[in-house]
């Protein structure tokens, strides 16, 4: 069966809704603690649900406090406490859990796990994935508050700035796919990490029809709310233009086209577009300046070359002419590493990059683990090369398996 994540954008009237209501919150002030029960007491209102809670983690594994109202009880913070370990140890749901009433979404900073949003639904009730893709981005909004990793300037300008700037991240973390895609023959998954309050990197998973779905990988040059509102234009664009053409050159071909003039001078824009036919299991991709994907076969590790120009350098003739379309099929535990510079050009304390021998040699490693499993072990080598150092750039993994026979 087919779990299609739906269109966040068809959900966006009430999530930006909600969203606008808690820069309001956030910019009129207020201690950490109340703006944390503020945040949790709207989007329980937004998701009409009976009870809500906020579960944060020590930096040792262990629980070290429960926000919520409704329901809250004894036995809720033992579920909590269940979910929140099988979390720790790889072996809960990335996507969340259900127990009894409740159902237990994680919240992540820079991938891994750093708490649980419990919501207590009606019996036979349900979040639809545009519902539970913005309760993660607004819990994981409380939880930086919980955590104090949010500062409260005194400044009024400064505040002001800060609440704007937290509330263009929860739009953008929304609008994130979260849920797990399953394609029939194929799954997917991703793992994204910002460098500052918002990203210049973008994803997407598009259905196109039963039988194909489209991936997008990019990485708009810079970084801030400039970068942040590019990305989010060019993910339109693309969804735009995905049913006009099953060839992911043609596809960035009238992106490019679309987005040339809008783009403003020496902005460039890196893209990678795959187009997954499920039926013939056949996958074409094209590449307008994106990092060269990643094939993890049996025999090793191989790169997937592609011509193409970034989006923003030529209006046309140039672009067109360069970019072309790559046929391949994947067998049975193959696995296609989508990913954007960020993660080849981090460098750890003692001046180590982390370059693409070294992206190779660790997919290659990875063997034969599944594509959630790998991405993990990928970040994990990511935050332990660069230890406590900050990212210097955004980085953005996806990962497309071949299962079954």
């Amino acid at each position: 069966m087919v779990t299609n994540p739906g269109n966040p954008l068809n959900h966006s009237h009430e999530s930006l809704l909600l969203i606008t209501e808690l820069g309001r919150a956030l910019g009129s002030g207020g201690e950490p603690e109340s703006l944390v029960y503020t945040l949790l007491e709207r989007l329980a209102a937004f998701l009409k649900v009976s009870g809500i809670a906020l579960l944060t983690g020590g930096e040792r594994g262990e629980v070290d406090g429960i926000w919520g109202r409704g329901k809250l009880s004894v036995e809720l913070e033992a579920m909590a406490q269940r979910r929140w370990k099988a979390g720790r140890e790889g072996s809960g749901s990335k996507q969340g859990e259900t127990e009894g009433a409740w159902t237990f979404l994680p919240l992540s900073g820079n991938g891994f796990p750093l708490g649980l949003l419990a919501i207590c639904l009606e019996p036979g009730g349900d979040l639809c994935p545009a519902e539970r893709g913005a309760a993660q981005a607004v819990g994981e909004a409380a939880l930086r508050l919980a955590k104090g990793t949010v500062c409260r300037s005194s400044d009024r300008k400064a505040h002001h700035l800060e609440a704007e700037l937290l509330t263009a991240r929860l739009f953008q973390d929304s609008l994130f796919p979260r849920t797990a895609w399953e394609l029939p023959g194929f799954r997917v998954a991703s793992m994204h990490s910002a460098a500052g309050e918002l990203s210049g990197d973008f994803y997407d998973l598009l259905p196109i029809d039963p039988d194909t779905y489209g991936i997008l990988v990019g990485d708009v040059a810079g970084k801030g709310i400039a970068a942040a509102l590019i990305g989010g234009m060019c993910r339109v664009a693309v969804r735009c233009q995905a049913g006009c053409s099953r060839s992911p050159a043609g596809v960035l071909r009238r992106v490019n086209r679309l987005l040339h003039d809008d783009l403003a001078e020496r902005t460039l824009v890196a893209m990678i577009y795959a187009v997954i036919d499920t039926k013939n299991r056949e996958i074409r991709l094209a590449r307008a300046g994106q990092e060269e994907p990643f094939l993890r076969r049996a025999s090793g590790v191989i790169q997937i070359d592609a011509p193409g120009l970034c989006l923003g350098i030529d209006s046309g003739e140039a672009f067109d002419s360069v970019l072309e379309d790559v046929s391949l099929f994947l067998e049975p535990g193959e696995l296609l590493l989508f990913y954007t510079d960020g993660m080849t050009d981090a460098v750890g304390p003692s001046g180590t990059v982390l370059d693409k021998e070294r992206l190779a040699t660790m997919l290659g490693k990875t063997m034969p683990r599944g594509a959630q499993e790998s991405l993990e072990e990928l970040f994990r080598e990511l935050h332990s090369l660069r230890a406590s150092g900050d990212l210097a750039d955004d980085v953005t993994l996806v990962a497309l398996e071949r299962v079954g026979s």
